[in-house]
C-alpha cells in the first residue's frame, strides 16, 4: 500500500507511513542502477551501516553461496549490534530471509529501463573496472551473446523477488510482491526525484551529490539494434513488467512532487 500512496499524490500520507524512524533500512542494489552512488551517499547518513558483499576474486566458492554466508554474517553482526543501514547485491531468497529476521526493516531499490540495464551490466563486465572483466570478455565477445545467457534474464526480478515466484512466470504476482514488499521503489531514469522522496523517508531530505561507479559508454544504448532491443524485452518479460508497474507512475506525478519539494 506504500507506495500506491505516493502514486495516487497522497504524498503527505506516504511520507508519514513509509517514514523509516529508527528502522533498519535495507537497500536491495540490483547491478546497474545507480545503486554505488546510492549506497555511498545513503552510508554517509545513516550509521552504522554495512555493505553486504563478496569478493568475485574468490573462484572456490559460487556467488550464490558467497552471498548466503554474506547475508548470514550481516544478520548475525545486526543482532549483536544494530545497524541502521545495510545494502548488496543480495538475492529473492535473501529479501525473503532478511523480512522473516528483521520484521521492522525498511527495504528500499531501484530500477531501470530492462534494456538499458543489460546493456550497462554488459559492458561494465567488460570494463576493468570488473574484478573478472577479461573471463568475461572471453565468454561475452560481444552482446548479442550475452542476451542469449539464461542466467541474465530478469536480473531485476532475481534480486527482488523469491526464485520460486520469478519460475512461476506470473508478472502480476512478481508485480504485487514488489509492490508490497519495499517501503521504496525509485528508478534511475527519475534518479533525483526518487532520491529526494527516499531521503525525506530517512529524516534528510536532500539532493543527490554522487555519481559514481560510471564506465565509459555503459549509459548509451543508442547502438543497440532494435531487433535485439526487442529480444532483450522479450527475453526480459518479468523485469519489464516490473518496470512499467513503477516508472510510468513516477512520470504520472513527477511534477505534483516536483512542486512538493521545490
Amino acid at each position: 500500500m506504500r507506495m500506491e500512496l505516493l502514486f495516487t499524490g497522497r504524498f503527505e500520507e506516504y511520507l508519514d507511513e513509509a517514514a523509516m524512524r529508527g528502522h533498519p533500512c535495507i537497500f536491495v542494489h540490483v547491478p546497474k542502477t545507480a545503486g554505488t552512488s546510492l549506497r555511498n551517499e545513503l552510508a554517509q547518513l545513516l550509521r552504522p551501516e554495512l555493505n553486504i558483499r563478496v569478493d568475485y576474486k574468490d573462484t572456490t566458492r559460487s556467488f550464490h553461496e558467497k552471498m548466503d554466508l554474506a547475508v548470514a554474517a550481516f544478520l548475525d553482526q545486526h543482532a549483536a549490534d544494530p545497524l541502521r543501514f545495510a545494502s548488496g547485491h543480495v538475492l529473492g531468497r535473501h529479501v525473503e530471509q532478511i523480512r522473516a529476521a528483521l520484521p521492522d526493516a525498511r527495504l528500499i531499490t531501484f530500477l531501470r529501463d530492462p534494456v538499458a540495464r543489460l546493456v550497462s551490466d554488459y559492458r561494465y563486465q567488460r570494463s576493468p573496472k570488473h574484478p573478472v572483466h577479461a573471463e568475461f570478455a572471453a565468454s561475452n565477445p560481444d552482446l548479442a551473446t550475452y542476451v542469449e545467457v539464461a542466467t541474465e534474464r530478469n536480473k531485476m526480478a532475481q534480486h527482488l523477488v523469491p526464485a520460486e515466484l520469478l519460475a512461476s512466470g506470473d508478472a502480476r504476482r512478481c508485480v504485487d510482491y514488489m509492490l508490497s514488499a519495499y517501503a521504496f521503489i525509485g528508478t534511475v531514469e527519475m534518479y533525483a526525484l526518487s532520491f529526494r522522496v527516499l531521503t525525506t523517508l530517512l529524516g534528510y531530505p536532500s539532493w543527490p551529490k554522487l555519481r559514481d561507479n560510471i564506465g565509459p559508454g555503459e549509459e548509451d544504448t543508442t547502438e543497440v539494434p532494435p531487433a535485439l532491443a526487442a529480444r532483450i524485452r522479450a527475453d526480459n518479460a518479468i523485469d519489464c513488467a516490473l518496470y512499467d508497474a513503477v516508472h510510468p507512475r513516477w512520470l504520472a506525478v513527477r511534477d505534483a512532487l516536483a512542486a512538493r519539494f521545490a
